[in-house]
């Protein structure tokens, strides 16, 4: 603080003094006020001062997109939020099938892109960035349109590019466009392959109960909140902040950070890239936003 005193006398020396530590203290306040208020705006900007949904309370927001500023890394690498595409895949989908949209952010497959799947993650293809996490409630708000081979899903692998001996997955959401009016909700345990350590097997999941009806007059078309609650020892699946199913999880989702995947892929009968009985020369998959919220 600035204290400017020029009067000799005590009186006037006094005044001065108080008077121009009130004018100081004005300034701090002004400027601690204006501090504040760019912090809220900041905050406000990217989401994060939301109140956290029904089935996060006192869940703080982590994580969030609305798209209106697409931060998507032009050759998957380099700091950015978004990526396209998986680290552990050769291939890539076309950029131009990434694109904001008045809603969000559109995923489009395109019948003969080389990639079967339009994706973004949080993970940079060589694994040098990424934003990834353990527990907490993951939303996501989208809307597709079911028709044989479509294929959306929003799931978590571990943030580590590279060879591993175990590996959780979550699928937070995955679609069937030849069953439509299901969930799809499953978690596995992949590890190393005893006779082959460049092959991972899928030794246990939920796979028996990973199935969920959705409710009567539901119309994927339109958007709707699909979401994970993801606990220590256990997972719980929502559909528009209904609860679906819970499950316990294994050990291996204690042990690993991870990171977010969102796409649109082709596939009939669960195998990608499989176009029988497909029709379609385009699907898409609308996201509205993207949130993680964590205590």
């Amino acid at each position: 603080m600035r204290v400017i005193c020029s009067e000799r006398k005590e009186g006037v020396l006094v005044r001065n003094y108080l008077c121009a530590l009130r004018t100081a203290m004005e300034e701090e306040m002004i400027k601690h006020s204006l501090m504040v208020g760019a912090a809220i705006l900041c905050l406000s900007g990217t989401g994060l001062t939301q109140s956290p949904p029904p089935p996060a309370p006192g869940f703080r927001l982590v994580f969030s997109d609305d798209f209106k500023n697409l931060d998507l890394s032009p050759d998957g690498h380099g700091a950015h939020k978004w990526y396209e595409g998986v680290w552990f895949s050769h291939h890539h989908a076309p950029l131009e099938n990434i694109k904001r949209t008045a809603d969000g952010l559109e995923l489009t497959w395109t019948r003969g892109q080389e990639q079967p799947d339009t994706s973004i993650s949080t993970f940079a293809r060589n694994g040098a960035t990424s934003h990834a996490w353990r527990y907490g409630y993951y939303e996501v708000r989208m809307k597709w349109k079911p028709e044989p081979g479509g294929w959306p899903a929003a799931w978590l692998i571990p943030s580590i590019a590279g060879h591993v001996h175990e590996s959780g997955e979550v699928d937070i959401f995955e679609g069937n466009g030849d069953n439509p009016h299901n969930f799809y909700g499953t978690i596995h345990d992949w590890r190393e392959a005893p006779d082959n350590p460049h092959q991972m097997v899928d030794v246990a999941n939920n796979g028996k109960s990973n199935r969920y009806g959705l409710p009567s007059g539901t119309h994927l078309d339109e958007y709707h909140t699909y979401g994970l609650l993801w606990e220590p020892g256990r997972m719980t699946w929502f559909f528009d902040d209904k609860p679906l199913h819970s499950e316990t999880s294994y050990p291996i989702f204690g042990q690993q950070d991870y990171c977010l995947i969102i796409g649109m892929q082709e596939g009939s009968n669960w195998k990608a890239g499989n176009l029988d009985h497909v029709t379609a020369t385009r699907m898409d998959l609308d996201l509205q936003w993207v949130r993680i919220w964590q205590k």
